[in-house]
């Protein structure tokens, strides 16, 4: 089988329909919205490549023009893909591109049809590819190895587009769009293959980072609360405790009987209440998790342990003043100090507890600075983290 210009076309079909197929079904699992536009964007090919044919048989319409519309189409839902994954928002007049792209190739009078098609393809094209890689360089929180290498698809495959839109004029670079004659179409077509292979590798690529990160996030999460469990506040302070800071034990007054009394559905509700409190009342450095039941952990780097105590107090205060229908609950809070260099919180962790301890025999709803034990604290139980408080 020769390479032809209609056996690259095939090929390129091919790698499409089955890059769109994979992604469509990935997106019906995981509803990630940048797996819908690179799938839609893959879809535009294998529209592209099914009507080309049709030139060969002076189909000019459907063959040329409407095929070659969408080339800029599935660059433009490449880009929307790449700004969906990066988090950003689109223009509105990216939207409109695509629309004057394809009315720009069917003004007749322009000159040449086919350089002068070939330009705004090519150009457009280009625009959108750089414009895609560079939404991604912006977006530093994807870094991975994957979203690299769609950068640099995309920065290639924009570049080259670059070229061949400034090669639109030039003589054999494009001789028949309907015949596929011409220097650049033919390298087109095979760049066109190669490109379409990285780019599904790379967004595969980026789909198992997110699978990765999404399991990361349910593994370190609270299911009822959002916050971070025990094992997500553990791998969190081991990179910000070395800093010291304020560590805040929180335990809700009395939570037992409000369970017994009221049901346990109105007691996830206070669970959840109190942590869209702490969510809104901490320190955007504070790290807060809930260990289990009605105790919630917050750990506060670079806070004293004075400034801690007046702030776990704000928190008693604010929590018992709150207004609505499901008013009920108050919290005891023991804090401890984390001294800087610290690589361990358990000494800390039963140092707040004992505070706690304390909160709960001064009459509760109050928060506590109870003095450190070193004896107690260097004991391997400690790792355990016992809580000897009661609800």
């Amino acid at each position: 089988m020769s390479v032809d210009a209609p056996t690259m076309l095939l090929l390129s079909n091919a790698i499409a329909f089955v890059a769109a197929t994979f992604l469509l079904i990935e997106w019906r699992s995981l509803r990630e919205r940048f797996l819908l536009s690179f799938a839609l964007g893959f879809l535009s090919i294998v529209v592209g490549c099914t009507l080309a044919p049709l030139r060969q048989s002076g189909e000019f319409f459907v063959g040329v023009w409407l095929s070659n519309s969408m080339v800029p189409l599935a660059h433009f839902m490449f880009l929307h893909g790449a700004a969906s994954f990066a988090q950003r928002k689109l223009s509105l007049a990216w939207f409109f591109a695509p629309l004057i792209c394809s009315a720009l190739m069917a003004i007749p009078g322009l000159g040449d049809r086919d350089q002068v098609m070939s330009l705004f393809n090519a150009g457009f094209v280009a625009v959108f590819c750089l414009r895609a890689a560079g939404v991604l360089v912006e977006e530093r929180r994807n870094t991975g190895s994957e979203t690299r290498t769609l950068v640099a698809t995309l920065l290639f495959h924009g570049s080259f587009y670059a070229i061949k839109a400034g090669c639109a004029f030039v003589p054999g670079a494009f001789v028949n769009l309907s015949s596929y004659k011409g220097t650049m179409i033919s390298i087109s077509l095979f760049e066109g293959i190669l490109v379409e292979v990285a780019l599904a590798m790379s967004v595969a690529g980026a789909l198992r980072r997110r699978r990765e990160e999404r399991a990361t996030r349910l593994a370190e999460s609270d299911p009822l609360t959002g916050l971070l469990n025990r094992r997500g506040f553990e791998k969190r302070t081991r990179i910000v405790q070395p800093l010291g800071g304020s560590l805040l034990l929180i335990d809700i007054d009395n939570f037992k009987t409000i369970n017994d009394c009221f049901g346990h559905q109105d007691g996830d509700r206070l669970l959840v209440d109190l942590a869209k409190f702490l969510s809104l009342r901490l320190p955007a450095s504070a790290v807060c998790a809930r260990l289990g039941g009605d105790e919630f952990v917050v750990l506060v780097p670079g806070m004293d342990a004075v400034r801690g105590l007046h702030l776990a107090e704000d928190l008693c205060t604010g929590f018992a003043a709150r207004q609505g229908p499901d008013q009920c609950g108050t919290l005891s809070i023991g804090c401890a100090a984390v001294p800087q260099g610290t690589h361990d919180l358990a000494p800390a962790m039963l140092e707040a507890d004992r505070g706690l301890y304390e909160a709960k025999n001064n009459g509760r709803n109050n928060a506590c600075l109870a003095p450190r034990s070193m004896t107690s604290a260097q004991s391997p139980a400690a790792r355990l983290y016992p809580f000897a408080a009661a609800g």
